[in-house]
């Protein structure tokens, strides 16, 4: 490769790694073309990218950065996945694909300044996906507010309970 595509090579992995929101680093034991394109589409749909890289570029890109705690990972045939918006849909993708193919083992990760074991981005993986957590959140805050509706419609509705019962009584022919 000559300098100036590794310089070119280098700037692009920096851009990425200062966009991505989280990233996977996985190894990569000779994936044929079908193999990657279909983890490319995968990673895609959960707003991710995927590259094969090599050890001493992404070292230099990850130089002076946060990624430069993962650069223990890069040894080896070494593949990177970036994540451009949710790190949880990366992480769960990726594991989808090391399940199915022994061609792809996870090495690590890094989300927010802090590197991550295999087994770190394997809970991130099982975490549910970002609009599940909202809408708990949602469902989560929103709980109290209707116990406390229905706490203050109790008493409201024990008095329209004893009224219709009064009015059953009365509108009722007595017998004797």
């Amino acid at each position: 490769m000559k300098k100036a595509n590794k310089v070119d090579a280098v700037e692009r992995l920096r851009e990425s790694i200062a966009s991505q929101k989280g990233a996977v680093i996985a190894e990569n034991l000779g994936l044929t073309v079908a193999e990657v394109t279909r983890l490319r589409k995968s990673l895609r749909e959960a707003g991710a990218e995927f590259r094969v890289v090599k050890n001493t570029l992404i070292r230099l890109a990850a130089k002076d950065t946060g990624f430069e705690k993962v650069s223990d990972s890069f040894v080896g045939p070494t593949a990177v996945a970036f994540a451009t918006s949710d790190p949880v849909a990366l992480a769960k993708a990726m594991k989808v694909f090391a399940a199915g193919s022994p061609k792809i083992r996870l090495k690590g990760g890094y989300l927010d300044g802090k590197a991550l074991s295999v087994r770190e981005v394997e809970a991130l993986a099982d975490l549910p996906g970002r609009d599940v957590l909202i809408a708990q959140l949602v469902g989560a805050l929103a709980s109290p507010l209707r116990r406390l509706a229905q706490a203050l419609s109790g008493p409201q509705r024990k008095i329209v309970y004893a009224l219709q019962s009064i009015h059953d009584k009365k509108s009722t022919p007595q017998t004797a």
